[in-house]
């Protein structure tokens, strides 16, 4: 399959199909670079400090007749914002400042030699360097390779099933939930027993006897509670896979430079040029005459 990035000298802008010209791309581009920079160091900070947003936590708690309520058994937690929830927003919103910064490339590079970019086997393009190279330091990105490895993942040492007991969480799709887990608190209440002398007959205590006592405890029950967790987060294996994705994506636009590069240099000398920078017009005419 063939697919064509939607990227021409002029861009269409919305669904009115107004056209914006280069030179306007031109304006726009440093403000949304710095929209973008701006949006891959909010995510890397929520990434990091927001855990709490992509998980929740349901707890239930009935106690024994007697016995009161205990608060740290009762909670509904709710998820936030899932991992999707959140890279599809990156996609609507970094797409601006790609789009724009890739079709003034292509635009720079009309007429050069072009080639495909092939990715897990599907093609894209064709592009000439100027698109690639810019698409290779974007993709590179420090700040953007962090915001990636710092994507939520959930604990692999539990055992995760997709959501079934929430319709909300079902119908947002990609949460997943434990198996509910059951239990019963428990506490040890203390009485005081008097102890037998096995060496005594109780009907003929003597009249100065103190009987030895001893505090016996019982374990009682004292209520029934759930716990059951949910995750909006990804597994080790995906946000692994995402970085692998990356990489390989590095390594298939080096192939593509390499391919589009791939042809004879074109002579050039720029010596009547740096001769003129150097000592002036007028030095240059002399020496030609």
């Amino acid at each position: 399959m063939t697919l064509r990035l939607c990227l021409e000298l002029e861009v269409t802008l919305n669904k009115n199909n107004l056209i914006m010209k280069v030179s306007a791309l031109l304006a726009l581009r440093e403000q949304l670079s710095g929209r973008f920079n701006r949006l891959v160091s909010d995510y890397t900070a929520f990434f990091k400090n927001k855990q709490s947003a992509f998980t929740g936590i349901f707890k239930t708690y009935v106690p024994v007749e007697g016995f009161p309520v205990d608060p740290s058994k009762v909670a509904n937690e709710r998820i936030v914002t899932t991992v999707n929830e959140k890279m599809d927003w990156f996609i609507t919103q970094a797409l601006e400042y790609i789009n724009n910064t890739l079709a003034i490339e292509l635009t720079n590079g009309e007429g050069a030699a072009t080639t495909y970019l092939v990715f897990e086997g599907e093609e894209y393009g064709p592009f000439p360097a100027t698109v690639l190279l810019r698409l290779k330091s974007i993709i590179e990105n420090d700040k953007f390779h962090t915001m990636l490895q710092m994507i939520p993942v959930r604990e692999d040492s539990k055992v995760w099933l997709p959501v079934t007991d929430d319709d909300d969480y079902v119908n947002r799709g990609n949460i997943f939930q434990t198996e509910r887990f059951y239990g019963e608190t428990r506490t040890t209440i203390t009485h005081v027993e008097i102890l037998k002398d096995p060496n005594l007959d109780p009907a003929h205590l003597p009249a100065n006897y103190r009987a030895e006592t001893a505090n016996i405890p019982e374990v009682i029950k004292t209520g029934d509670y759930t716990y059951q967790q949910f995750s909006g987060q990804w597994t080790h294996q995906q946000r692994a896979a995402l970085l692998k994705r990356r990489s390989d994506l590095l390594d298939a636009i080096t192939v593509a430079l390499q391919k589009v590069n791939d042809r004879d240099q074109v002579p050039c000398d720029f010596r009547d040029l740096l001769t003129q920078l150097i000592y002036g017009k007028q030095y240059l005419n002399d020496k030609k005459h």
